[in-house]
């Protein structure tokens, strides 16, 4: 890992389109389950060296995880809905 902090970038401010306002590269950094926003690279490369920045303080194992898509929405809706279904035939038998 890299000689620099995780935090040395946290105080600096970019447009998330995501979410559709101006954020921190804290919340960035750190709102995929503490891991960064698999849409980091974009966001942030005109920034700083955002690639180099996640080589030296991730892991290869951390960057799969955070470059990995989230599922869609309506599927992870059917899933839950579909999870609570069964739970609630579990409880009426």
């Amino acid at each position: 890992m890299g000689n620099t902090s995780k935090e040395q970038h946290d105080a600096q401010e970019g447009y998330c389109p995501m979410l559709g306002h101006w954020l921190t590269f804290s919340y960035c950094r750190t709102m995929n389950k503490g891991l960064p926003c698999f849409r980091v690279l974009n966001c942030w490369f005109e920034t700083f060296a955002i690639q180099q920045f996640i080589a030296e303080q991730y892991t290869h194992e951390e960057q799969g995880m955070i470059f990995t898509p989230p599922k869609p929405k309506l599927p992870t809706l059917l899933e839950l809905i579909e999870q609570a279904q069964e739970r609630a035939a579990k409880t009426r038998t």
